[in-house]
Protein backbone atom coordinates (compact mmCIF):
# COMPACT_ATOMS: atom_id res chain seq x y z
CA UNK A 1 0.00 0.00 0.00
CA UNK A 2 1.48 3.35 -1.04
CA UNK A 3 1.67 5.82 1.82
CA UNK A 4 0.10 8.55 -0.29
CA UNK A 5 -3.01 6.44 -1.00
CA UNK A 6 -3.82 5.78 2.66
CA UNK A 7 -5.75 7.87 5.14
CA UNK A 8 -3.30 8.54 7.96
CA UNK A 9 -3.93 9.63 11.53
CA UNK A 10 -1.58 11.81 13.59
CA UNK A 11 -2.12 10.10 16.98
CA UNK A 12 -0.07 7.66 19.04
CA UNK A 13 -0.68 5.76 22.29
CA UNK A 14 0.64 7.85 25.18
CA UNK A 15 2.47 4.95 26.85
CA UNK A 16 4.47 3.30 24.05
CA UNK A 17 4.19 6.05 21.39
CA UNK A 18 3.16 3.56 18.74
CA UNK A 19 0.64 4.87 16.18
CA UNK A 20 -3.01 4.06 16.75
CA UNK A 21 -3.05 3.36 13.01
CA UNK A 22 0.31 1.83 12.15
CA UNK A 23 -0.03 2.20 8.37
CA UNK A 24 -3.23 4.18 7.99
CA UNK A 25 -6.57 3.02 6.68
CA UNK A 26 -6.02 1.46 3.29
CA UNK A 27 -7.78 3.44 0.60
CA UNK A 28 -9.18 2.28 -2.71
CA UNK A 29 -8.92 5.80 -4.12
CA UNK A 30 -5.66 5.11 -5.94
CA UNK A 31 -7.21 2.03 -7.53
CA UNK A 32 -10.15 4.01 -8.88
CA UNK A 33 -8.00 6.90 -10.08
CA UNK A 34 -4.73 5.77 -11.63
CA UNK A 35 -2.84 9.00 -11.39
CA UNK A 36 0.22 10.37 -9.67
CA UNK A 37 -0.07 12.47 -6.52
CA UNK A 38 0.35 16.10 -7.44
CA UNK A 39 0.77 19.43 -5.69
CA UNK A 40 -1.51 22.26 -6.75
CA UNK A 41 0.06 25.66 -7.39
CA UNK A 42 0.39 27.88 -4.33
CA UNK A 43 -1.93 30.89 -4.33
CA UNK A 44 -1.89 33.76 -1.90
CA UNK A 45 -4.54 36.45 -1.72
CA UNK A 46 -5.89 39.02 0.69
CA UNK A 47 -9.53 39.70 1.41
CA UNK A 48 -10.83 43.09 0.31
CA UNK A 49 -11.01 46.22 2.38
CA UNK A 50 -8.69 46.59 5.34
CA UNK A 51 -9.25 43.51 7.50
CA UNK A 52 -6.58 44.61 9.98
CA UNK A 53 -8.30 47.91 10.86
CA UNK A 54 -10.11 47.47 14.19
CA UNK A 55 -11.98 50.72 13.66
CA UNK A 56 -13.62 49.29 10.56
CA UNK A 57 -13.89 45.64 11.58
CA UNK A 58 -14.54 46.06 15.32
CA UNK A 59 -13.57 43.76 18.18
CA UNK A 60 -15.95 42.10 20.62
CA UNK A 61 -16.20 39.45 23.32
CA UNK A 62 -18.44 36.40 23.77
CA UNK A 63 -18.47 35.25 27.40
CA UNK A 64 -20.37 32.47 29.19
CA UNK A 65 -23.59 33.24 30.98
CA UNK A 66 -23.61 33.43 34.78
CA UNK A 67 -20.89 34.01 37.43
CA UNK A 68 -18.13 32.37 35.36
CA UNK A 69 -18.64 34.87 32.55
CA UNK A 70 -18.66 37.74 35.05
CA UNK A 71 -15.33 36.65 36.47
CA UNK A 72 -13.67 36.12 33.09
CA UNK A 73 -14.81 39.51 31.83
CA UNK A 74 -13.28 41.08 34.93
CA UNK A 75 -10.01 39.26 34.33
CA UNK A 76 -9.65 40.64 30.78
CA UNK A 77 -10.99 44.13 31.57
CA UNK A 78 -7.64 45.79 30.67
CA UNK A 79 -7.71 44.15 27.22
CA UNK A 80 -11.30 45.29 26.66
CA UNK A 81 -10.32 48.85 27.58
CA UNK A 82 -7.31 48.67 25.27
CA UNK A 83 -9.36 47.49 22.30
CA UNK A 84 -12.04 50.11 23.02
CA UNK A 85 -9.42 52.83 22.73
CA UNK A 86 -7.88 51.33 19.60
CA UNK A 87 -11.12 51.02 17.69
CA UNK A 88 -12.57 54.31 18.91
CA UNK A 89 -15.86 52.67 19.92
CA UNK A 90 -17.41 50.63 22.70
CA UNK A 91 -16.66 46.91 22.77
CA UNK A 92 -19.70 44.69 22.19
CA UNK A 93 -19.91 42.04 24.92
CA UNK A 94 -22.37 39.17 24.47
CA UNK A 95 -23.20 36.26 26.76
CA UNK A 96 -23.75 32.82 25.24
CA UNK A 97 -25.31 29.70 26.78
CA UNK A 98 -23.18 26.60 27.21
CA UNK A 99 -23.59 23.37 25.30
CA UNK A 100 -25.08 24.74 22.09
CA UNK A 101 -25.17 22.26 19.19
CA UNK A 102 -24.31 23.33 15.65
CA UNK A 103 -27.95 24.14 14.73
CA UNK A 104 -28.46 25.95 18.03
CA UNK A 105 -25.27 27.96 17.55
CA UNK A 106 -26.39 28.95 14.05
CA UNK A 107 -29.73 30.10 15.43
CA UNK A 108 -28.03 32.06 18.25
CA UNK A 109 -25.84 33.78 15.69
CA UNK A 110 -28.85 34.93 13.67
CA UNK A 111 -31.15 35.85 16.51
CA UNK A 112 -28.75 37.19 19.15
CA UNK A 113 -25.40 38.11 17.65
CA UNK A 114 -26.71 39.63 14.41
CA UNK A 115 -29.35 41.62 16.29
CA UNK A 116 -26.96 43.01 18.90
CA UNK A 117 -25.80 46.01 16.85
CA UNK A 118 -26.19 47.64 13.43
CA UNK A 119 -24.45 45.55 10.75
CA UNK A 120 -21.50 47.93 10.40
CA UNK A 121 -20.92 47.84 14.16
CA UNK A 122 -20.94 44.08 14.66
CA UNK A 123 -17.42 42.92 15.54
CA UNK A 124 -15.69 40.77 13.00
CA UNK A 125 -12.95 40.09 15.57
CA UNK A 126 -14.53 37.97 18.31
CA UNK A 127 -12.80 36.68 21.44
CA UNK A 128 -14.55 33.74 23.12
CA UNK A 129 -13.85 33.24 26.82
CA UNK A 130 -13.87 29.89 28.59
CA UNK A 131 -13.25 26.22 27.90
CA UNK A 132 -15.35 24.04 25.59
CA UNK A 133 -17.70 23.14 28.43
CA UNK A 134 -18.46 26.84 29.00
CA UNK A 135 -18.99 27.83 25.37
CA UNK A 136 -19.24 25.00 22.88
CA UNK A 137 -16.95 24.29 19.97
CA UNK A 138 -20.04 24.53 17.75
CA UNK A 139 -20.42 28.17 18.78
CA UNK A 140 -16.84 28.94 17.76
CA UNK A 141 -17.28 27.15 14.43
CA UNK A 142 -20.50 29.00 13.68
CA UNK A 143 -19.01 32.42 14.48
CA UNK A 144 -15.84 31.61 12.50
CA UNK A 145 -17.80 30.93 9.31
CA UNK A 146 -17.48 34.63 8.50
CA UNK A 147 -15.83 36.12 11.58
CA UNK A 148 -12.24 36.30 12.84
CA UNK A 149 -12.62 34.26 16.01
CA UNK A 150 -10.23 33.23 18.77
CA UNK A 151 -10.66 31.71 22.22
CA UNK A 152 -8.98 32.10 25.59
CA UNK A 153 -9.35 29.07 27.87
CA UNK A 154 -7.30 28.50 31.00
CA UNK A 155 -7.64 26.32 34.09
CA UNK A 156 -6.32 29.08 36.36
CA UNK A 157 -8.32 32.31 36.34
CA UNK A 158 -5.16 34.37 36.81
CA UNK A 159 -3.81 32.99 33.52
CA UNK A 160 -6.32 35.19 31.69
CA UNK A 161 -4.60 38.17 33.28
CA UNK A 162 -1.14 36.81 32.46
CA UNK A 163 -2.06 36.48 28.81
CA UNK A 164 -3.51 40.00 28.63
CA UNK A 165 -0.42 41.44 30.30
CA UNK A 166 1.84 39.63 27.82
CA UNK A 167 -0.19 40.84 24.87
CA UNK A 168 -0.16 44.45 26.10
CA UNK A 169 3.58 44.32 26.75
CA UNK A 170 4.34 43.19 23.20
CA UNK A 171 1.95 45.72 21.67
CA UNK A 172 3.42 48.60 23.65
CA UNK A 173 7.05 47.59 23.10
CA UNK A 174 7.36 45.38 19.99
CA UNK A 175 10.72 44.00 18.94
CA UNK A 176 13.13 46.05 16.85
CA UNK A 177 13.18 43.36 14.15
CA UNK A 178 11.34 44.25 10.97
CA UNK A 179 10.93 40.62 9.88
CA UNK A 180 10.02 37.46 11.74
CA UNK A 181 11.58 34.03 11.46
CA UNK A 182 9.75 31.03 10.02
CA UNK A 183 10.46 27.52 11.33
CA UNK A 184 9.10 24.20 10.00
CA UNK A 185 9.63 21.39 12.50
CA UNK A 186 8.85 17.75 11.69
CA UNK A 187 9.06 14.88 14.15
CA UNK A 188 10.56 12.16 11.93
CA UNK A 189 9.49 9.24 14.11
CA UNK A 190 9.44 6.63 11.33
CA UNK A 191 5.64 6.34 11.18
CA UNK A 192 3.60 6.38 7.99
CA UNK A 193 1.59 9.47 8.99
CA UNK A 194 4.57 11.74 9.64
CA UNK A 195 6.32 10.40 6.53
CA UNK A 196 3.30 11.32 4.39
CA UNK A 197 3.00 14.66 6.18
CA UNK A 198 6.60 15.50 5.46
CA UNK A 199 6.48 14.48 1.80
CA UNK A 200 3.08 15.97 0.97
CA UNK A 201 3.04 19.04 3.21
CA UNK A 202 6.26 20.13 4.88
CA UNK A 203 8.74 19.47 2.09
CA UNK A 204 6.74 21.09 -0.75
CA UNK A 205 5.60 23.84 1.60
CA UNK A 206 9.21 24.61 2.50
CA UNK A 207 10.21 24.59 -1.15
CA UNK A 208 7.39 26.93 -2.18
CA UNK A 209 8.01 29.32 0.73
CA UNK A 210 11.75 29.39 0.03
CA UNK A 211 11.23 30.05 -3.66
CA UNK A 212 8.97 32.98 -2.84
CA UNK A 213 11.33 34.20 -0.14
CA UNK A 214 14.13 34.34 -2.70
CA UNK A 215 11.90 36.54 -4.88
CA UNK A 216 10.94 38.77 -1.96
CA UNK A 217 7.39 37.39 -1.80
CA UNK A 218 7.56 35.54 1.53
CA UNK A 219 8.21 38.16 4.25
CA UNK A 220 10.45 36.21 6.62
CA UNK A 221 13.91 37.07 7.89
CA UNK A 222 14.80 33.46 7.16
CA UNK A 223 13.13 30.09 6.71
CA UNK A 224 14.44 27.22 8.80
CA UNK A 225 13.84 23.49 8.73
CA UNK A 226 14.10 21.75 12.08
CA UNK A 227 13.89 18.14 13.24
CA UNK A 228 16.52 15.43 12.94
CA UNK A 229 15.66 12.87 10.24
CA UNK A 230 16.92 9.91 12.27
CA UNK A 231 16.90 10.85 15.93
CA UNK A 232 13.94 13.12 16.83
CA UNK A 233 14.15 14.79 20.22
CA UNK A 234 12.18 17.44 22.10
CA UNK A 235 15.46 19.30 22.63
CA UNK A 236 15.59 20.12 18.90
CA UNK A 237 12.23 21.85 19.02
CA UNK A 238 13.01 23.66 22.26
CA UNK A 239 16.22 24.98 20.77
CA UNK A 240 14.50 26.10 17.57
CA UNK A 241 11.80 27.94 19.55
CA UNK A 242 14.17 29.70 21.95
CA UNK A 243 15.25 32.60 19.72
CA UNK A 244 14.55 36.24 20.61
CA UNK A 245 13.23 37.19 17.18
CA UNK A 246 9.44 36.72 17.10
CA UNK A 247 8.25 34.43 14.36
CA UNK A 248 5.97 31.64 13.25
CA UNK A 249 6.44 27.96 14.03
CA UNK A 250 4.77 25.11 12.15
CA UNK A 251 5.09 21.64 13.68
CA UNK A 252 4.04 18.25 12.35
CA UNK A 253 3.87 15.35 14.77
CA UNK A 254 1.62 12.81 16.37
CA UNK A 255 -0.48 13.89 19.34
CA UNK A 256 -0.77 11.61 22.35
CA UNK A 257 -3.99 9.66 22.55
CA UNK A 258 -4.96 7.29 25.37
CA UNK A 259 -2.55 4.60 26.62
CA UNK A 260 -3.52 1.10 25.57
CA UNK A 261 -5.00 0.52 29.01
CA UNK A 262 -6.85 3.84 29.02
CA UNK A 263 -6.32 7.00 31.05
CA UNK A 264 -6.07 6.72 34.82
CA UNK A 265 -8.57 9.53 35.33
CA UNK A 266 -10.21 12.50 33.68
CA UNK A 267 -7.53 14.79 35.12
CA UNK A 268 -4.84 12.56 33.64
CA UNK A 269 -6.51 12.75 30.23
CA UNK A 270 -6.82 16.55 30.38
CA UNK A 271 -3.19 16.96 31.37
CA UNK A 272 -1.68 14.72 28.69
CA UNK A 273 -4.02 14.14 25.76
CA UNK A 274 -2.72 16.04 22.76
CA UNK A 275 0.85 16.21 24.09
CA UNK A 276 3.41 16.40 21.28
CA UNK A 277 4.89 12.95 20.67
CA UNK A 278 8.58 12.42 19.84
CA UNK A 279 8.42 8.65 19.47
CA UNK A 280 10.99 6.82 21.57
CA UNK A 281 12.04 10.11 23.18
CA UNK A 282 8.66 10.60 24.84
CA UNK A 283 6.45 13.67 24.63
CA UNK A 284 6.32 17.39 25.31
CA UNK A 285 3.38 18.11 27.59
CA UNK A 286 1.83 21.41 28.53
CA UNK A 287 3.57 21.55 31.90
CA UNK A 288 6.95 21.30 30.12
CA UNK A 289 6.25 24.56 28.28
CA UNK A 290 4.63 26.65 30.98
CA UNK A 291 7.66 28.65 32.13
CA UNK A 292 10.68 28.23 29.87
CA UNK A 293 11.19 30.51 26.85
CA UNK A 294 9.23 29.08 23.93
CA UNK A 295 8.52 31.16 20.83
CA UNK A 296 8.31 34.53 22.67
CA UNK A 297 5.77 36.81 21.01
CA UNK A 298 5.30 34.29 18.20
CA UNK A 299 2.56 32.23 16.58
CA UNK A 300 2.49 28.42 16.71
CA UNK A 301 0.61 26.18 14.29
CA UNK A 302 0.62 22.62 15.66
CA UNK A 303 -0.62 19.83 13.38
CA UNK A 304 -1.35 16.76 15.54
CA UNK A 305 -4.32 14.85 16.90
CA UNK A 306 -5.95 16.65 19.83
CA UNK A 307 -3.22 19.33 19.70
CA UNK A 308 -5.72 22.10 20.43
CA UNK A 309 -8.24 20.04 22.38
CA UNK A 310 -10.70 17.17 22.61
CA UNK A 311 -14.36 17.44 21.55
CA UNK A 312 -17.37 15.77 23.15
CA UNK A 313 -17.86 13.59 20.10
CA UNK A 314 -15.95 13.00 16.89
CA UNK A 315 -17.19 14.55 13.65
CA UNK A 316 -15.67 11.72 11.63
CA UNK A 317 -17.22 8.49 12.85
CA UNK A 318 -20.27 8.21 10.60
CA UNK A 319 -18.34 9.30 7.50
CA UNK A 320 -15.56 6.82 8.17
CA UNK A 321 -18.18 4.12 8.51
CA UNK A 322 -19.82 5.23 5.26
CA UNK A 323 -16.51 5.08 3.40
CA UNK A 324 -15.73 1.68 4.90
CA UNK A 325 -19.10 0.34 3.77
CA UNK A 326 -18.38 1.66 0.26
CA UNK A 327 -15.11 -0.27 0.22
CA UNK A 328 -12.93 2.86 0.46
CA UNK A 329 -11.10 1.81 3.63
CA UNK A 330 -10.41 -1.31 5.59
CA UNK A 331 -10.60 -1.21 9.37
CA UNK A 332 -12.98 -0.43 12.22
CA UNK A 333 -13.80 3.19 12.96
CA UNK A 334 -14.72 2.40 16.57
CA UNK A 335 -11.10 1.76 17.50
CA UNK A 336 -10.22 5.37 16.70
CA UNK A 337 -12.62 6.99 19.16
CA UNK A 338 -11.04 5.89 22.43
CA UNK A 339 -9.50 9.32 22.99
CA UNK A 340 -12.86 11.06 23.23
CA UNK A 341 -14.46 11.93 26.58
CA UNK A 342 -16.64 9.33 28.25
CA UNK A 343 -20.34 9.92 28.76
CA UNK A 344 -20.76 12.88 31.10
CA UNK A 345 -17.20 14.17 30.65
CA UNK A 346 -16.66 17.68 29.38
CA UNK A 347 -14.75 18.48 26.18
CA UNK A 348 -11.63 20.54 26.80
CA UNK A 349 -8.89 22.71 25.34
CA UNK A 350 -5.51 20.92 25.53
CA UNK A 351 -2.83 21.74 28.05
CA UNK A 352 -0.16 22.68 25.51
CA UNK A 353 -1.96 25.80 24.21
CA UNK A 354 -3.15 26.68 27.71
CA UNK A 355 0.43 26.56 29.01
CA UNK A 356 2.21 28.39 26.20
CA UNK A 357 -0.38 31.17 26.02
CA UNK A 358 -0.18 31.72 29.79
CA UNK A 359 3.62 31.64 29.63
CA UNK A 360 4.95 35.25 29.77
CA UNK A 361 7.76 34.11 27.44
CA UNK A 362 5.47 32.17 25.14
CA UNK A 363 3.56 32.87 21.91
CA UNK A 364 0.63 35.24 21.45
CA UNK A 365 -1.48 32.79 19.45
CA UNK A 366 -1.84 29.07 18.83
CA UNK A 367 -3.55 27.25 15.96
CA UNK A 368 -4.30 23.58 16.17
CA UNK A 369 -6.75 20.73 15.80
CA UNK A 370 -9.63 19.69 18.04
CA UNK A 371 -10.45 16.03 17.31
CA UNK A 372 -8.56 13.38 15.37
CA UNK A 373 -6.21 15.09 12.89
CA UNK A 374 -6.03 13.34 9.53
CA UNK A 375 -3.92 13.94 6.47
CA UNK A 376 -7.07 15.03 4.62
CA UNK A 377 -6.45 18.71 5.34
CA UNK A 378 -3.42 18.78 3.05
CA UNK A 379 -3.91 15.62 0.96
CA UNK A 380 -7.36 15.29 -0.56
CA UNK A 381 -8.72 11.93 -1.73
CA UNK A 382 -12.07 12.79 -3.32
CA UNK A 383 -10.66 12.91 -6.88
CA UNK A 384 -7.41 11.01 -6.82
CA UNK A 385 -4.60 12.07 -4.49
CA UNK A 386 -4.14 15.82 -4.43
CA UNK A 387 -1.62 17.58 -2.15
CA UNK A 388 -2.31 21.20 -1.20
CA UNK A 389 0.35 22.55 1.18
CA UNK A 390 -0.65 26.14 0.35
CA UNK A 391 -3.49 25.85 2.87
CA UNK A 392 -0.90 26.08 5.62
CA UNK A 393 1.92 28.11 4.08
CA UNK A 394 -0.65 30.82 3.31
CA UNK A 395 -1.40 31.10 7.03
CA UNK A 396 2.30 31.50 7.83
CA UNK A 397 2.86 34.10 5.13
CA UNK A 398 -0.09 36.17 6.28
CA UNK A 399 1.13 36.16 9.88
CA UNK A 400 4.66 37.09 8.80
CA UNK A 401 3.43 40.12 6.89
CA UNK A 402 1.93 41.25 10.18
CA UNK A 403 -1.70 40.52 9.50
CA UNK A 404 -3.63 40.02 12.70
CA UNK A 405 -3.80 36.32 13.53
CA UNK A 406 -7.53 36.18 12.86
CA UNK A 407 -6.83 37.27 9.29
CA UNK A 408 -3.97 34.78 8.97
CA UNK A 409 -6.12 31.90 10.24
CA UNK A 410 -8.73 32.86 7.65
CA UNK A 411 -6.29 31.66 4.96
CA UNK A 412 -7.00 28.10 6.10
CA UNK A 413 -10.70 28.54 6.77
CA UNK A 414 -11.47 29.79 3.28
CA UNK A 415 -10.75 26.26 2.01
CA UNK A 416 -13.53 25.09 4.29
CA UNK A 417 -15.90 27.35 2.36
CA UNK A 418 -14.69 25.94 -0.95
CA UNK A 419 -15.30 22.37 0.24
CA UNK A 420 -18.77 23.20 1.51
CA UNK A 421 -19.62 24.82 -1.84
CA UNK A 422 -18.51 21.68 -3.67
CA UNK A 423 -20.64 19.51 -1.38
CA UNK A 424 -23.64 21.78 -1.87
CA UNK A 425 -23.22 21.54 -5.64
CA UNK A 426 -23.22 17.73 -5.47
CA UNK A 427 -26.39 17.65 -3.37
CA UNK A 428 -28.05 20.20 -5.64
CA UNK A 429 -27.18 18.14 -8.71
CA UNK A 430 -28.68 15.04 -7.11
CA UNK A 431 -31.84 16.89 -6.10
CA UNK A 432 -32.35 18.33 -9.60
CA UNK A 433 -31.82 14.92 -11.22
CA UNK A 434 -34.30 13.30 -8.83
CA UNK A 435 -36.97 15.86 -9.71
CA UNK A 436 -36.42 15.21 -13.42
CA UNK A 437 -36.83 11.49 -12.83
CA UNK A 438 -33.54 10.66 -14.48
CA UNK A 439 -31.24 7.75 -13.72
CA UNK A 440 -28.83 9.55 -11.42
CA UNK A 441 -26.27 7.69 -9.37
CA UNK A 442 -24.47 9.96 -6.89
CA UNK A 443 -20.77 9.40 -6.33
CA UNK A 444 -21.09 8.43 -2.69
CA UNK A 445 -17.37 7.83 -2.29
CA UNK A 446 -16.51 11.31 -3.53
CA UNK A 447 -19.13 12.78 -1.24
CA UNK A 448 -17.77 10.84 1.74
CA UNK A 449 -14.20 11.98 1.11
CA UNK A 450 -15.35 15.59 0.76
CA UNK A 451 -17.21 15.32 4.05
CA UNK A 452 -14.08 13.97 5.73
CA UNK A 453 -12.11 16.90 4.30
CA UNK A 454 -14.79 19.32 5.48
CA UNK A 455 -14.78 17.90 9.01
CA UNK A 456 -10.98 17.93 9.16
CA UNK A 457 -10.74 21.60 8.15
CA UNK A 458 -13.58 22.63 10.48
CA UNK A 459 -11.75 21.14 13.47
CA UNK A 460 -8.89 23.66 13.31
CA UNK A 461 -9.24 26.50 15.80
CA UNK A 462 -7.45 29.69 16.76
CA UNK A 463 -6.58 30.15 20.43
CA UNK A 464 -5.60 33.60 21.67
CA UNK A 465 -6.85 37.07 20.79
CA UNK A 466 -7.66 37.14 17.05
CA UNK A 467 -6.52 40.79 16.96
CA UNK A 468 -2.99 39.88 18.09
CA UNK A 469 -0.24 40.18 15.52
CA UNK A 470 3.44 39.36 15.24
CA UNK A 471 5.19 42.10 17.29
CA UNK A 472 7.64 43.27 14.65
CA UNK A 473 8.05 46.64 12.95
CA UNK A 474 5.76 47.00 9.95
CA UNK A 475 7.84 46.66 6.73
CA UNK A 476 6.16 49.80 5.36
CA UNK A 477 7.37 51.69 8.43
CA UNK A 478 10.97 50.71 7.78
CA UNK A 479 10.69 51.72 4.13
CA UNK A 480 9.10 55.06 4.96
CA UNK A 481 11.73 55.80 7.60
CA UNK A 482 14.47 55.32 4.99
CA UNK A 483 12.89 57.70 2.46
CA UNK A 484 14.53 61.13 2.00
CA UNK A 485 12.48 63.77 3.81
CA UNK A 486 12.68 66.06 0.81
CA UNK A 487 10.86 63.51 -1.33
CA UNK A 488 7.67 64.01 0.62
CA UNK A 489 7.93 67.79 0.47
CA UNK A 490 8.40 67.65 -3.29
CA UNK A 491 5.37 65.37 -3.71
CA UNK A 492 3.14 67.36 -1.36
CA UNK A 493 4.27 71.00 -0.92
CA UNK A 494 0.93 71.97 0.69
CA UNK A 495 0.52 69.67 3.64
CA UNK A 496 -3.02 69.02 4.89
CA UNK A 497 -1.74 68.23 8.41
CA UNK A 498 0.34 70.91 10.16
CA UNK A 499 4.05 70.59 9.43
CA UNK A 500 6.09 67.63 8.19
CA UNK A 501 6.73 66.29 11.69
CA UNK A 502 3.04 66.24 12.54
CA UNK A 503 2.20 64.61 9.22
CA UNK A 504 4.81 61.89 9.76
CA UNK A 505 3.48 61.34 13.27
CA UNK A 506 0.00 60.70 11.89
CA UNK A 507 1.33 58.39 9.16
CA UNK A 508 3.42 56.51 11.70
CA UNK A 509 0.37 55.88 13.89
CA UNK A 510 -1.50 54.45 10.91
CA UNK A 511 1.41 52.17 10.03
CA UNK A 512 1.74 50.84 13.56
CA UNK A 513 -1.86 49.68 13.23
CA UNK A 514 -2.84 49.73 16.91
CA UNK A 515 -5.50 52.43 16.43
CA UNK A 516 -8.35 52.80 14.00
CA UNK A 517 -7.94 54.99 10.93
CA UNK A 518 -11.10 56.79 11.98
CA UNK A 519 -9.69 57.72 15.40
CA UNK A 520 -6.37 58.94 13.98
CA UNK A 521 -8.07 60.99 11.29
CA UNK A 522 -10.27 62.61 13.92
CA UNK A 523 -7.21 63.60 15.99
CA UNK A 524 -5.72 65.47 13.00
CA UNK A 525 -8.99 66.84 11.65
CA UNK A 526 -8.66 65.11 8.29
CA UNK A 527 -10.84 62.72 6.32
CA UNK A 528 -10.11 58.99 6.55
CA UNK A 529 -9.77 58.62 2.78
CA UNK A 530 -7.38 61.59 2.53
CA UNK A 531 -5.26 60.22 5.38
CA UNK A 532 -5.13 56.79 3.72
CA UNK A 533 -3.99 58.42 0.44
CA UNK A 534 -1.23 60.27 2.31
CA UNK A 535 -0.04 57.00 3.87
CA UNK A 536 -0.01 55.31 0.45
CA UNK A 537 1.95 58.21 -1.09
CA UNK A 538 4.46 58.19 1.75
CA UNK A 539 4.89 54.42 1.53
CA UNK A 540 5.36 54.54 -2.23
CA UNK A 541 8.11 57.16 -1.86
CA UNK A 542 9.90 55.01 0.68
CA UNK A 543 9.69 51.93 -1.50
CA UNK A 544 10.98 53.89 -4.48
CA UNK A 545 13.92 55.15 -2.44
CA UNK A 546 14.79 51.57 -1.52
CA UNK A 547 14.37 50.31 -5.07
CA UNK A 548 11.39 48.14 -4.12
CA UNK A 549 9.07 47.67 -7.07
CA UNK A 550 6.72 44.97 -5.67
Amino acid sequence: MALESALNLLMVHADDHRPVLEEGLESETSQRHRREAQALPEHYWDEGGDPNDLGLQRWGVIAPEGPLGDELLGRIAPLIARRREQQGAEVLVLRAPSGMSQPEAARWKKRVFAAAAPPDELPRYQLILGDLGAISLATQRSQASDGLVGRLAFDLAEDYERYCEKLARWEEAPSDFDRGRCVFHTVHDGTAATAVGYRALVKPGLAAATERWERGRFPADRIEESGDRWDPSPDQLLEAARGERPGVLFTLSHGDGPPRGGWESGDHRRALQGAMSFGREGSLAGEDLRSQPFLPGGIWFMLACFGAGTPASSAYYHWLETLRELGQFRGRAEALLAGLPDDGDQPFIAQIPKSVLANPRGPLAFMGHIDLAWTYSFQELDDGVLSRPSKFTGVLRSALKRDRVGVAFRELYRYLGQTESELAALYDEESAATLRGGDYRPDLARRGHLWMLRQDLAAYVLLGDPAARLPIAAPQQAAAAAAPRGALRTAAPELPIGDVDELEEAIGRVMVGDESLKAIARDYDIGRRELRELVDTYTAAGRAALGITD
